[in-house]
């Protein structure tokens, strides 16, 4: 088996008697265990009377077997032994996974095993559940991906297995019922016959991954999968075509429910899945996509047409793929949506015509074997989930090396694929409010057309002539070829201050563990005028989009070629972060200094930007009722971090004349904390800093950090703030907030949340089925731990809601009681493995180091004395901080809540103190935080 030198896992590939082919991976350092399991079965295999039947299966093997028959204890026994579980259903594949600490494996194990043994489809369970694949599926009603996937549906062979519906909700999984209302066919009876015909031990993969050693591993797939039934359906093939010809040449609008506005053109494929050891399609999506000067996107976005191109994506299958060219449009591109089609096909003649040549496949082979030769390590659980579908997909010997693998460069057979690249094997979907719809897709409702492109357009678009205002894309010059990494310096195992001056501060620390050439660069810019009105805050944000917008073309190569850069805005001012390989970062640094040292602030730009910016925020109107409460509350709660609407209405006023005296303010009044870490020797991080220094320094500039301000609820009770969201779920989120930031108040709230996640979900969702979207979340703001409660409901108004989740906030304490001394500490013990699990690879650990200094963290070990809060902890501590700070009687803690169209008739919510102003909310007493 093909793995990267940087790799230190051991692997070893299996089949066992019943066929079930097995990945074991031996990783010493893991401090999880993690097994996945993927089976050949997924919506493509639903009964065309019981659609959505594959992703109900999925739901159902969770919920009890004949071994343990408890619903709800695998969540439960993986959750209190520090792990987690999941699982997807794709078009063609369903995959179930896990991780938990290395001791429980053999009894997760058997516990996991036994779902694709002798499940029990419960009928209560089966009852319920088809209430929570009805919720997912309101759940996503509005979502304009899922919207679109749909009407993808309906534009291609009907009978194709793609064409069903793939989620399922309570129509389609019902009994059936004749005109008496008697049942003609059992639901039950149904899905246990789908899965004793589909789930197949032949059809299966499974990776276990864990510190036990390889022997070890495969005694434990011997023992628990062995037993699985093979019923020898491998081999199985779909024979009927996803587009017959009178589906291509076809032109579809489609209406979304977001004010967006996008062009995508999908060319048509056969199965490409056999030629993923040379990758041919990466070869056109990375030419098509190419953002450097002369490219599409650059052409199109200077023209004032797009805003974004993507190329290479589209949905694929066992006998089809398809290859999409996606662009977002400005107002002005979807009135000219003929001439953008045409640029592309002029771009795919220029590629015809000179962009076939062996090196550019050798500069995408490069980037792809430094990228496997110096990957970093991942958590067990996404190994395993990933490399168990890789089983599926590749020989044995690539499972590893596949996704990376470029081994030839073979021009005939590009040439054979370019012959695809035709308006006669193209379906054009154009996305936009305000087109011509005659059509309404099921199930989700959305509003579309589909014509036959006509013979004009079809020769316009045809072989077009080149202008010469397009060009491939140069050598790249920020390809590494040689890689290795400095040597080791010092024996530092911490950050040091190496320069700590007015204004600035430089951390260093050159990696010692992870030995690969890659670095990080933080780079923290506070200014206290740049978030010192909800304009500024908006005026910082516009300069970010119009600085990277700027960027684009100059960096797109380094990104490439394994750098990446990011600038962001935040409560302090903002951020910049660079990444990847060192051996260019200096000179990537070099080119952002140089676009700021420039500052171009055009007016045509500056309005696109504008313009998508305040459609985007607008937009935030229309995403999921829980994600408009949290924004809403951090916003009330934040004062630097305003919501949606406060934001839109400061932006409509600014003017791009505003923007230098701004930045030239801005700069007048900074303070720098900057990290350098990874492959970087104290010269060169040094050297880095004097770049930057240079870049910022201006005349009698003063040097101040930001304050962060967070709004305190005090000890008023209960606060609650209702938001208006216009769609049919209600929603609530309960927010909990520690008063102080000591770190025995962090293991506090850690631990609550740690314990009540799994009982909450399963109350709220398993039990009483009031939404699919439920949970708990550990929620730190400004450094005061929190702890936030939420639900979106298709079935319960808030006023019910909150009566449910009080309800389980009264009795919790006596789950507390319930647990034995063993299962006390094993949950605790989860929480610490959690808290305490080594950095998996130089990103984790440099972000972890990073949020330190953030934190004024400066020995770097919060982290430390937090688990010996945790492991000092009693559980009477704990009922007494349920009872006292929890309890919804004497809690202190806020309410938000939107009430939907469908719970309309519903009684109002009414506890606790209204928020009327947020402006005379916010004069409350703060907490003020530096940095």
């Amino acid at each position: 088996m093909h793995i990267s030198p940087n790799d230190k896992k051991h692997y070893r590939h299996i089949t066992l008697e019943n066929g079930l082919r097995v990945l074991l991976v031996h990783d010493h350092s893991a401090q999880k265990s993690a097994a996945a399991l993927a089976v050949n079965v997924g919506h493509f295999d639903d009964p065309h009377h019981r659609e959505g039947l594959a992703h109900y299966l999925e739901h159902m093997l969770f919920l009890g077997t004949e071994k343990y028959p408890v619903i709800g204890e695998f969540q439960s026994f993986i959750s209190q032994h520090g792990g987690k579980n999941n699982a997807w259903t794709g078009t063609e594949h369903t995959c179930y996974f896990f991780d938990i600490i290395p001791n429980e494996f053999t009894q997760a194990l058997d516990r996991f095993s036994q779902f694709f043994i002798a499940p029990l489809f419960n009928q209560e369970a089966l009852e319920k559940e088809r209430q929570a694949v009805d919720s997912e599926f309101r759940l996503k009603l509005k979502d304009d991906m899922r919207r679109l996937y749909q009407v993808h549906k309906e534009v291609v062979n009907p009978e194709h297995p793609f064409a069903k519906f793939s989620v399922g909700n309570e129509e389609t999984l019902s009994d059936l019922l004749d005109d008496n209302g008697n049942p003609t066919s059992s639901i039950r009876d149904e899905i246990i016959e789908f899965y004793q015909q589909h789930y197949s031990a032949d059809l299966m993969t499974a990776t276990l991954v864990g510190p036990q050693l390889l022997d070890e591993l495969e005694q434990l797939a011997s023992t628990y999968f062995a037993p699985i039934e093979n019923h020898h359906l491998a081999g199985k093939a779909i024979h009927i075509p996803l587009v017959r010809q009178q589906d291509s040449a076809k032109f579809i609008c489609v209406e979304p429910e977001k004010d967006s506005r996008k062009l995508m053109l999908t060319f048509n494929f056969p199965c490409m899945d056999g030629f993923y050891q040379s990758k041919p399609l990466s070869y056109f999506a990375h030419l098509l996509g190419d953002e450097s000067e002369g490219s599409l996107l650059q052409l199109l976005k200077t023209e004032e047409l797009i805003t974004s191109l993507t190329a290479g994506g589209g949905i694929s299958g066992s006998n089809f793929r398809e290859f999409s060219v996606s662009c977002s449009l400005t107002q002005q591109g979807l009135e000219q949506v003929d001439y953008i089609v045409r640029r592309i096909f002029e771009f795919i003649e220029l590629l015809r015509q000179g962009g076939l040549a062996e090196w550019r496949y050798l500069e995408k082979q490069a980037v792809l074997e430094s990228a496997f030769r110096f990957q970093e390590a991942s958590r067990p659980i996404d190994v395993a989930s990933h490399l168990v579908i890789n089983l599926q997909n590749y020989q044995p010997d690539d499972v590893v090396y596949g996704d990376y693998m470029m081994t030839h460069y073979d021009e005939d057979h590009l040439r054979q694929l370019l012959q695809h690249f035709t308006p006669y094997n193209m379906r054009v979907m154009l996305i936009a409010k305000g087109l011509q719809y005659d059509r309404q897709a099921k199930w989700y409702n959305t509003p579309y057309s589909t014509r036959s492109i006509s013979d004009a357009e079809l020769q316009n678009w045809t072989r077009p002539e080149i202008t010469g205002e397009l060009a491939l894309p140069e050598p790249n010059p920020y390809i590494c070829y040689q890689l290795d990494p400095s040597p080791i310096e010092d024996d530092a195992q911490l950050p040091e201050l190496i320069q700590d001056k007015p204004g600035f501060r430089l951390w260093h620390l050159q990696e010692k563990e992870f030995r690969v050439p890659k670095g990080l660069a933080f780079i923290a810019i506070d200014s206290p005028h740049a978030v010192s009105t909800a304009r500024t805050i908006v005026e910082t944000r516009l300069c970010v989009e119009m600085f990277l917008d700027a960027l684009a073309k100059e960096t797109y190569q380094a990104e490439i070629a394994g750098m990446g850069y990011n600038l962001y805005a935040h409560q302090g001012g903002v951020t910049l972060m660079l990444s990847g390989f060192t051996q260019k970062q200096a000179k990537l640094l070099d080119v952002i200094i140089n676009k700021f040292d420039t500052r171009e602030f055009s007016r045509s730009r500056f309005d696109s930007i504008k313009r998508q910016m305040l459609r985007n925020w607008r937009n935030t109107a229309k995403d999921r009722p829980v994600s408009q409460l949290f924004n809403a509350m951090t916003g009330i709660l934040q004062p630097n971090n305003p919501p949606y609407p406060v934001l839109i209405e400061a932006l409509e006023s600014i003017q791009v004349d505003e923007l230098p005296s701004f930045v030239s303010t801005m700069l007048a009044e900074l303070h720098i904390e900057m990290f350098v870490y990874g492959d970087w020797t104290r010269d060169n991080a040094t050297k880095l800093a004097e770049s930057l220094k240079n870049a910022l320094r201006m005349k009698d500039q003063q040097y101040e950090e930001s304050l962060r301000p967070l709004v305190m609820l005090g000890v008023s009770g209960t606060f609650q703030r209702e938001v208006h969201c216009d769609q049919a779920d209600s929603a609530l989120v309960l927010y909990y907030q520690s008063p102080e930031i000591s770190p025995k108040n962090v293991a506090l709230y850690t631990l609550a949340n740690h314990l009540m996640s799994a009982a909450f979900f399963h109350e709220i969702r398993t039990k009483q089925q009031l939404g699919y979207m439920v949970g708990t979340g550990n929620m730190p703001l400004n450094r005061h731990p929190g702890l936030a409660l939420y639900v979106q409901s298709p079935n319960a108004a808030p006023i019910d809601l909150v009566a449910s989740v009080d309800e389980f906030l009264n009795a919790f304490y006596m789950v507390l009681l319930e647990l034995n001394e063993q299962q006390w500490q094993n949950s605790k013990q989860g929480l610490l493995n959690q808290i305490m699990s080594p950095d998996s690879n130089l990103r984790a650990r440099g972000q972890r180091l990073w949020v330190a200094i953030g934190n004024k963290d400066y020995e770097f070990n919060n982290r430390e004395i937090v688990v010996d809060e945790i492991v000092k902890l009693d559980r009477s501590e704990m009922i007494r901080f349920v009872v006292n700070e929890l309890k919804p009687r004497t809690a202190n803690r806020l309410i938000m809540h939107s009430k939907g169209t469908a719970h309309a008739d519903a009684p109002d919510l009414d506890v606790g103190l209204e928020i009327g102003s947020i402006d005379e909310f916010q004069l409350r007493p703060k907490d003020v935080d530096l940095g």
